[in-house]
């Protein structure tokens, strides 16, 4: 199934295959995304009633929708990266969602920890296939100056999943129970898999970056590695996504039981009022990459400012949702920073897809995902569940303790302010370096190399 591309066409048939098929791609590939989130927030709005009906203790969510899941996606997602730099991209973006549709529903079958953590670590086999290979083949059916909005596009899946798998899942648990929410919102995945594979063809790897026509060498296990490490940009970026998502999965995966727990919200209430507000980061992911690609054709830092400026506009909201003691307060406050939430999306991975050579885009990008994902998707739900638990071993009340947990692990956003900005300062020396032409300020006209990022 995951066979090797054929070889490289003329050009010209490359420009007329991925002109016909950028926009069948894209879409597709959103929808694959859509659900990859749909299945991670399907845990988060449920987790409630799951926590009653396997008498489970906030650590142990925690383990579940964040930490256990985070180390499976984040080692498994390198060498799958390292397959889809070598191999067929669509199929294996195919399978992965098919693996992680069947896990999903049977995440609805589970009877304890042990059997739900075996779920969760089916899906989270099956997601580590999707994004990084999905990024990898956008970048060969979008140029460097409309990669920004292009991956800001794809990024709508993740707002537009949460939605709804905040509504559906609400809606069905409140109706049949919260096994079959998994059930009858996991089993759809497999069409769409079918859907994929028939649909999508895998574009020609590396078209758009300089030397395309040249013939390409096989890249080693570790190059990736050796380009993140030794490309300050990078390194930035990877930490500051790092640091973003430590912040964000705590917050959205504990949101939903801080409603009901500390604001007195119930379920179905919860589902209806965070699906819209989560649609909100729809706007946000699209605005991020175009904003991003018109700054970032005279100005390549804006590819780590805009993630840093719509963070900063964002924290003070987030802080003033979790104080406050109206849940419905709480409910509109969030809208804003939700909004904004997803707009450092497509700049940093444009970014970070733009400074690679073709033959390690997926591979950095895995690399970039293992630290997202390990740090801010496996360390920051964690941290909220236990701290929740050690305030309640201490006596306070559980909405109080889970308010005050959310409360430190928002502090994580002031990091990745910090980090996006220094970013912003090393982004026009790596892509100088990157294209092999020397930074000249004083240069008018643009260098040749990778347009979108602006002049090196």
């Amino acid at each position: 199934m995951l066979d090797t591309p054929q070889p490289r066409p003329s050009a010209q048939t490359a420009t007329r295959s991925a002109a016909s098929g950028a926009w069948v791609a894209l879409p597709v590939l959103m929808v694959v995304y859509l659900v990859n989130f749909m299945d991670r927030q399907l845990f988060a709005v449920l987790q409630e009633q799951i926590k009653v009906d396997l008498a489970l203790t906030d650590s142990q969510l925690a383990l579940l929708g964040g930490t256990m899941f985070a180390v499976f996606y984040a080692t498994l997602g390198l060498p799958l990266a390292w397959l889809a730099d070598r191999t067929n991209r669509v199929r294996l973006v195919a399978l992965a969602c098919a693996v992680w549709s069947v896990f999903t529903v049977l995440s609805g079958m589970a009877t304890s920890f042990l059997t739900m953590a075996l779920a969760r670590v089916g899906v989270a086999s099956g997601e580590a296939g999707g994004v990084s290979p999905s990024y990898s083949v956008l970048s060969d059916y979008f140029p460097p100056e409309r990669r920004g909005f292009a991956i800001g596009l794809f990024s709508i899946g993740a707002p537009l999943g949460l939605m709804a798998g905040s509504y559906m899942g609400a809606a069905l648990a409140g109706a049949l129970g919260w096994r079959w929410a998994f059930i009858l919102l996991g089993a759809p995945g497999l069409l769409l898999a079918l859907a994929l594979y028939l649909a999508v063809r895998e574009p020609v790897r590396g078209r758009f970056d300089p030397g395309a026509e040249a013939p390409r060498e096989t890249a080693r296990p570790l190059d990736a590695m050796r380009a993140v490490l030794t490309t300050p940009s990078l390194v930035l970026l990877t930490l500051a996504a790092a640091a973003t998502s430590f912040t964000g999965y705590g917050l959205y995966q504990w949101i939903p039981s801080f409603l009901q727990r500390a604001q007195g919200l119930e379920l179905e209430a919860v589902g209806r009022f965070l699906s819209p507000i989560f649609a909100l980061g729809v706007l946000g992911a699209l605005a991020g990459g175009w904003i991003a690609d018109r700054l970032g054709k005279t100005r390549p830092a804006a590819y780590a400012l805009v993630p840093a400026v719509t963070l900063a506009l964002s924290a003070p909201f987030f802080f003033a949702a979790l104080i406050t003691s109206d849940g419905h307060l709480s409910l509109v406050l969030l809208a804003f920073p939700t909004l904004l939430s997803y707009a450092w999306i497509g700049p940093t991975l444009a970014a970070s897809q733009t400074l690679s050579s073709p033959a390690i885009c997926a591979s950095v990008a895995a690399i970039m995902g293992f630290f997202n994902n390990l740090i801010g998707f496996g360390l920051g739900p964690l941290l909220v569940g236990v701290l929740s638990d050690t305030l309640q071993g201490a006596g306070a009340a559980p909405g109080e303790a889970l308010r005050t947990a959310l409360v430190v692990g928002a502090g994580g956003y002031v990091a990745a302010i910090a980090l996006f900005i220094a970013a912003g300062f090393t982004i026009k020396r790596d892509l100088a370096r990157r294209n092999q032409a020397p930074a000249v300020a004083s240069q008018e006209s643009a260098a040749p190399g990778a347009p979108g990022l602006g002049e090196p």
